[in-house]
């Protein structure tokens, strides 16, 4: 599988939902208080009813930029540190609000081209991140985020951002709320032969909109996720017995839009070995993930995400998916080190 970066001016676009992260030190307790699952990542409901009131309280709280897809194109410029060959730009939905006003400062300050649509009758989104000792839950709250819609997608200047980029980046959750605008783009990337990488997002994306996932993979050129989400989806297709290196073959072979083309899988399980299967010759490989030290590890906030940009910033620079997974496994240990998605000096990388 070869990198379609040759030198030339090549631009990555991230879709999804823009978010302020806010973020607190909470215990096992707090977390069965509100039916919020360790590690788990869900959107806010009844049962999360005063949650955030609990938060403001009672708690210190930390604000980051934040949002999945988001991270991911803001690390991926912070890695290349080079807009002029390769860039990377964003589209999403904020409120007309200070917290929006943020975001776009926070983009800009990375490079990242951004260019949101606002609302002016729902807030900017916010994803409570409740941190448990090293492991991290994710109540969301997605505001203006939902409604992105396919008409600003299609007008100036979003739809010349479709048609500047090289690769397009989004993840699972932006299928629940921005469906038409996935498959608009979709259609392009097909039509002009670009490179889609979809990122499974969470569990409960692959459990309660499974048609929407197997409507989108066709399009796929490159499929990450984790096993819990894997494992979901393979219980919403009724698999019986899925194993792990199972289920990233089914993504695999799973078929194409338009003309048929190789596609990578990359399941990740935190510590443990990653699992990677290329359409090309459908072999399975495992890969080992060098062991963190626990004081070497703040909090799992933006792990996935952090991976995500670092195995896309060294795949389309040389190509290698050995020397792209060493980099995703970086990155993610990168910001492992971190309190939130905090990007410091590229020095100390």
């Amino acid at each position: 599988m070869e990198s379609s970066y040759h030198g030339k001016k090549y631009c990555i676009l991230g879709l999804g939902h823009p978010l302020l992260d806010i973020q607190a030190d909470v215990n096992e307790k707090f977390l069965k208080k509100y039916g919020v699952q360790a590690n788990g990542a869900t959107l806010s409901g009844p049962g999360q009813k005063g949650l955030y009131e609990d938060l403001l309280a009672n708690f210190d709280l930390t604000y980051v930029a934040g949002g999945s897809a988001q991270n991911t194109m803001r690390m991926i410029q912070w890695l290349l540190q080079d807009p002029k060959r390769i860039s990377c730009s964003y589209l999403g939905c904020v409120g007309n609000d200070k917290s929006g006003e943020i975001l776009l400062q926070n983009m800009e300050a990375t490079g990242v081209q951004t260019v949101y649509e606002v609302s002016d009758t729902l807030p900017t989104g916010v994803c409570l991140v409740l941190v448990s000792g090293a492991n991290r839950s994710l109540v969301t709250s997605l505001g203006a985020a939902a409604v992105f819609s396919s008409e600003f997608l299609r007008e100036k200047p979003a739809w010349d951002m479709v048609e500047e980029a090289s690769m397009y980046y989004f993840m699972g959750y932006f299928l629940v709320s921005s469906m038409d605008s996935v498959m608009a783009v979709m259609e392009h990337a097909v039509a002009r032969r670009k490179a889609v990488c979809f990122n499974l997002g969470a569990p409960y994306v692959c459990q309660c909109f499974t048609e929407r996932v197997d409507k989108i993979l066709p399009y796929t050129d490159f499929v990450i996720g984790t096993g819990d989400e894997a494992l979901a989806f393979a219980e919403a297709h009724h698999m019986k017995h899925p194993s792990l290196a199972a289920v990233a073959k089914f993504f695999a072979g799973y078929g194409w839009v338009g003309r048929p083309r190789h596609r990578l899988v990359i399941i990740t399980q935190g510590p443990d070995p990653i699992f990677l299967v290329s359409s090309e010759d459908m072999l399975v490989r495992t890969i080992p993930v060098d062991p963190i030290p626990p004081e070497n590890t703040v909090d799992t906030n933006g792990a996935g995400d952090a991976f995500a940009a670092g195995f896309i910033s060294k795949f389309i620079t040389c190509g290698s998916v050995d020397e792209a997974i060493e980099a995703g496994k970086k990155a993610a240990a990168y910001i492992l080190g971190k309190s939130g998605f905090s990007l410091g000096p590229r020095t100390e990388y």
